[in-house]
């Protein structure tokens, strides 16, 4: 378990949390217990040093980037640990959620582009001839 110390306007509540949540998560539950009206929140870790470990992201003194809202907290150090942070408050920023990646199914073969046009599966290609061999214009005397 990993133990979060919030701080705001003097009051201190610490949360418990699994590693398998995200820091989104992290941050509703923290909105839920101070009962909050806002939407979003950003949180300020006060830790004195960076938490590191091996394989795992660093986790410094700041503000932490909203980029890691989706992130798990197992991906960084803090089991076991008690995380100072204080909390602040955002009013004009609604958090995004991700999109799933919805391919296409095709079933037919693939034709470039400049291909597309010209012949179909299953059609037969046959060439016109489309010149004649009496022709002075296309087949211009040598001398």
């Amino acid at each position: 378990m990993i133990n979060f110390e919030v701080i705001y306007n003097d009051k201190t509540i610490i949360i418990e949390c699994d590693g398998n949540k995200t820091v989104l998560a992290l941050k509703k539950q923290i909105i839920n217990e101070f009962e909050l009206k806002t939407k979003y929140i950003d949180i300020d870790f006060k830790n004195e040093s960076p938490i590191r470990g091996m394989g795992k992201l660093n986790l410094d003194k700041g503000i932490i980037l909203r980029t890691f809202d989706n992130y798990k907290l197992d991906k960084w150090n803090l089991e076991n640990k008690m995380i100072k942070c204080e909390l602040i408050e955002v009013d004009d920023y609604e958090p995004e959620k991700p999109t799933p990646i919805i391919k296409k199914t095709n079933n037919s073969v693939y034709r470039p582009p400049s291909r597309s046009n010209e012949i179909k599966s299953g059609d037969s290609y046959i060439e016109e001839n489309t010149f004649s061999l009496e022709s002075n214009d296309d087949f211009p005397p040598l001398s």
